[in-house]
């Protein structure tokens, strides 16, 4: 009995020797090489970085009328010159995974093996993929305000004022010169202080029909949703004769996105310069800020060698915890936690078919 043990034991060995064999994959680096149908080639997966930065401009429009704001409505510091300025409203550090070409393998078999689908997990590119990986790309949108400011035009009577003069004409009768009146009418645009005088007493007369309607003092008195559109269409037009003289403000935004491919852990890179002035411009500007991204310190284990084939295995890429932050002249916008791919160990897990 224990002999016929042993023998079945180095059997059941030898049938487990002959499977391995027939099953057996191996793996290696692809270089280009041609390859027979019974092989897969696969990417390790690499992070690209995406920084969408928001940029607000702002203009400002002098009012045609914003010399005489104060002595008509009392109004300070009202611009006095069309201006434009720049800021960065946010910026949004996104990831994406995608094949890195400098790590690419061909698996070759006797044998499809069945597991390595329950064990990784591939895209349409070859690319091994983390199920727990976050692939989505946030794309981006550039809106932008109208900045073409149209003033509105206040002459309610007219561009023009009409003028009557009145002068004497000597005529001869049969008994004596006589001088009669002549009326002589003359035509003449208005001045820029006529308007802007016409504006200013068309803004005294809103705010005193406000005042009618909140008070009662009108003939009829609007309640409920009557009186709420009364009161917006009042403000209104309050505020677009208020703009020609203290001007008008708008705001315009721009999204713009940067990507690059980090290499190393405590990198940095300039993504862009930014001036307060002139928005995004070349690094010469005057009082042009470094916008720049970096990459934190991180120690990974090392990596296995994949420069030799290996039998029964699969490689795969640890991502790496890493901080990501975005600066101006060093002075912290943001920043995020991602994990990067290429930053990582690379590592191996066995190819074995349990129902071998």
């Amino acid at each position: 009995m224990k002999i016929r043990f042993l023998s079945g034991v180095l059997f059941a060995t030898l049938l487990v020797s002959c499977a391995t064999t027939k099953n057996e994959t191996t793996i290696s680096s692809y270089k280009g090489q041609a390859i027979g149908t019974s092989a897969l080639v696969y990417a390790l997966p690499q992070t690209r970085l995406y920084f969408e930065v928001e940029l607000v401009k702002t203009t400002i429009k002098k009012g045609p009328y914003a010399e005489y704001a104060n002595r008509m409505l009392g109004l300070q510091n009202v611009p006095m010159k069309d201006s434009e300025s720049w800021q960065i409203a946010s910026v949004k550090i996104n990831d994406q995974t995608e094949a890195d070409n400098k790590h690419l393998y061909v698996l070759s078999y006797v044998d499809y093996p069945q597991n390595i689908d329950k064990l990784v997990r591939f895209t349409r590119e070859g690319l091994i993929m983390d199920v727990t990986a976050d692939n989505v790309l946030h794309s981006s949108l550039s809106v932008s305000g109208n900045e073409d400011v149209q003033f509105l035009n206040t002459a309610i009577q007219g561009m023009t004022t009409e003028k009557v003069d009145t002068f004497y004409k000597t005529i001869l009768t049969d008994t004596a010169f006589v001088r009669i009146p002549v009326l002589q009418r003359k035509v003449s645009g208005k001045t820029t202080e006529e308007q802007a005088r016409e504006a200013a007493t068309q803004i005294f007369n809103i705010r005193q029909s406000r005042l009618d309607v909140l008070t009662g003092n009108t003939d009829y008195q609007p309640e409920g949703a009557a009186l709420k559109l009364i009161l917006q269409s009042l403000a209104a037009q309050e505020e677009q004769l208020m703009s020609l003289f203290n001007g008008a403000k708008v705001e315009s935004r721009y999204i713009y996105t940067f990507s690059d491919l980090p290499d190393k852990p405590g990198m940095s890179s300039v993504l862009f310069y930014f001036s307060d002035r002139a928005g995004i411009v070349n690094r010469n500007t005057a009082g042009a800020k470094e916008v720049a991204y970096q990459m934190g310190s991180a120690s990974a284990p090392p990596s296995i060698n994949t420069t030799q084939s290996a039998k029964n295995i699969v490689y795969y890429r640890i991502p790496q915890i890493v901080e990501v932050s975005v600066s101006a002249n060093k002075e912290l916008i943001v920043s995020r936690q991602k994990a990067i791919y290429q930053l990582g160990n690379i590592v191996s897990f066995p190819l074995i078919d349990p129902k071998r």
